[in-house]
């Protein structure tokens, strides 16, 4: 009776341990509890068929959502640029003037850098062959030098004299403050006087040429006599010259300059020192 008794008691506790093996086999796996159970039989051993049979159980994944701020950034305000002549913008850079479609061709100046021969311009003046425009080591448009078309003219210089009083007139409506500087040439000038006995003699004096004397275009070309203006505003000053070259042929220069970039200039040197 008691082999009877202790070989039962054995067999539960086999049976115990062999059903706790099972519990944490399935422990170690994703699994629901219904599915345990079943794959457990009388007789404790695991029935993995069922579990390859059976429709995996969809696992449920909490997705948080993303919290995205906008974040708010100021714009740029825009860069106002005086209007400068024929169209282009003053203290501007070469990226924004040939933003206006204007080409720039590079060109050397003494003591002029970054400047250029600029053309299709915005706001052409057909007058001017040529045109000038100078940046600056700063980037920035401060000068514009304008050359008329060359005119074919006479030893009086008519023809330029008229082309540069037409351009003074508008200058000097536009911008104001014209004053003119007229350096003459001098010339020799002979004269036959009487003398005391009744004789002639001839007297040489000199005297100072006007303009549009006869010889006046001889004495632009060499440089015996100058013709120019000046002009200015608040920000803008202007000089405008009667110029001859070799061939007797005139034309005329106009010259703007900004003056407050080199206000600026002088402002940045002062705060430096």
């Amino acid at each position: 009776m008691k082999k009877i008794l202790g070989f039962i008691v054995a067999a539960n506790l086999a049976f115990l341990s062999r059903a706790q093996a099972a519990e944490d086999f399935f422990g170690d796996l994703i699994v629901s509890d219904e599915m345990k159970q079943e794959q457990v039989g009388e007789n404790g051993q695991f029935e993995a068929g069922k579990i390859l049979d059976s429709k995996p159980k969809a696992l449920r994944v909490e997705r948080k959502k993303l919290r995205v701020e906008r974040v708010e950034t100021e714009k740029a305000a825009p860069v106002i640029r005086e209007p400068a002549p024929l169209g282009l913008k003053w203290l501007a850079t070469v990226d924004e003037i040939e933003y206006l479609h204007v080409r720039l061709e590079p060109v050397e100046r003494k003591d002029m850098p970054n400047s250029y021969i600029a053309t299709n311009l915005p706001n052409p003046v057909s007058a001017f062959r040529e045109v000038l425009v100078s940046f600056g080591e700063d980037d920035a448009l401060w000068r514009i030098e304008a050359y008329g078309k060359f005119i074919d003219d006479d030893s009086t210089a008519a023809k330029g004299l008229k082309e540069y009083r037409k351009y003074y007139q508008l200058l000097e409506k536009k911008y104001g403050n014209a004053h003119e500087f007229y350096t003459p040439a001098v010339v020799n000038v002979d004269e036959t006087v009487t003398n005391a006995d009744g004789t002639q003699s001839v007297v040489s004096t000199q005297q100072e040429m006007p303009k549009g004397a006869d010889g006046f275009l001889q004495k632009l070309i060499t440089g015996e006599a100058t013709l120019y203006a000046t002009f200015e505003n608040s920000s803008v000053g202007v000089t405008l010259a009667l110029l001859a070259d070799g061939d007797d042929k005139t034309y005329i220069v106009v010259d703007y300059k900004n003056l407050s970039a080199g206000r600026k200039e002088m402002e940045e040197l002062y705060d430096a020192l």
